[in-house]
């Protein structure tokens, strides 16, 4: 059972199994729900997303995220939302439009996400995600996911967000079929964005990757009463801006776990959070294809240990030469998940 105490926002990993007795003992406390893998009915009332992702080693595999208090919902258009005093969880699905550029389309609904939190008075983005169908389609010349970027990025400033101290941790994976889904965590303060000291700022990335560069920030950190969070951005095997060990999915994940570890200790070494002494740690960890599980799971298992729940999920990642990309939500203090 949760602990009753102030804890904005929970995560839990939950199989189809366990869903309906996860929902009713957080019955009117559920921020949303997010499932992957086969498709399924969507849990009533509350705001939900259903990504058309396979999940590895199961039919489906859902994302939970709670509230020791009870919450409130909303609905403005497309977007789905609920909250509680301190923390928003929403979600989007975008139908896919081939009268209007990706880029266009993108805009749009980024905007309005962002008059959506404005209006409820949670105008931080904490964390987003964004799950994008045929991520490497060229469309006139550019790639999707660049034409993806420019949409966000473009969203960003029309709304009058700083790219450098506003851009969320984030993630943006490719999926072979359905609408665009994006979801998201947002609160009435913002966090504190962190970088990677071995990577280029992603929003710094540069023209060779997109006429605008991707707008995230590497890790967030967020703290309530007595209770931190690091959001760790979907994290793969960059060093610097250049993409590392093409075709060696051993390597590829060596590199991410650098990459996992120097971000960590960029927050501590900011006196934000020590991820050694997290109370939870959850990976969601995208691949190319399944049979690269096993390897990802051993680099992650040797670098932090047998505790941390994962879930696995078969993704196109942003960049055609990468195999694999890890993400994290660490949590430290007193509160339960």
């Amino acid at each position: 059972m949760m602990q009753q105490i102030a804890t904005a926002a929970g995560l839990r990993y939950a199989s189809a199994v366990d869903l309906n007795s996860l929902l009713e003992e957080c019955r009117g406390r559920i921020l949303g729900v997010v499932g992957f893998g086969k498709p399924s009915r969507s849990p009533k009332d509350v705001a939900s997303a259903w990504v058309d992702m396979p999940a590895i080693g199961t039919d489906r595999a859902f994302e939970v995220w709670t509230s020791t208090s009870p919450v409130q919902m909303q609905t403005s258009g497309r977007i789905r939302s609920a909250c509680n005093a301190q923390i928003l969880f929403g979600c989007v699905e975008i139908p896919e439009d081939d009268r209007t550029g990706y880029d266009v389309l993108i805009y749009n609904d980024y905007c309005r996400i962002f008059d959506h939190l404005d209006a409820l008075g949670y105008p931080k983005l904490l964390r987003i995600w964004h799950y994008l169908p045929d991520i490497h389609r060229d469309e006139g010349a550019l790639e999707r996911y660049k034409r993806f970027s420019m949409g966000r990025h473009e969203a960003f400033v029309a709304k009058g967000r700083a790219i450098s101290t506003d851009a969320p941790a984030a993630s943006a994976v490719g999926k072979r079929s359905g609408n665009t889904v994006i979801c998201f965590l947002a609160a009435p303060q913002a966090g504190i964005p962190i970088e990677n000291p071995r990577q280029v700022s992603a929003y710094s990335y540069p023209a060779q990757y997109g006429p605008r560069g991707p707008t995230f920030s590497r890790a967030l950190f967020t703290a309530w009463d007595d209770q931190q969070q690091l959001y760790i951005s979907g994290t793969a095997a960059i060093r610097g801006h250049l993409s590392q060990h093409e075709g060696d999915a051993a390597e590829q994940a060596g590199e991410t776990i650098l990459n996992l570890r120097s971000v960590t200790d960029a927050a501590h070494a900011r006196g934000l959070i020590d991820v050694r002494q997290s109370t939870e740690l959850l990976f969601k960890v995208y691949v190319r294809q399944p049979e690269l599980r096993a390897t990802v799971e051993t680099h992650l298992r040797d670098a932090f240990g047998p505790a941390p729940s994962i879930m696995y999920l078969q993704a196109d990642i942003c960049r055609r030469e990468l195999l694999l990309e890890v993400e994290a939500v660490c949590v430290t203090g007193s509160g339960s998940l």
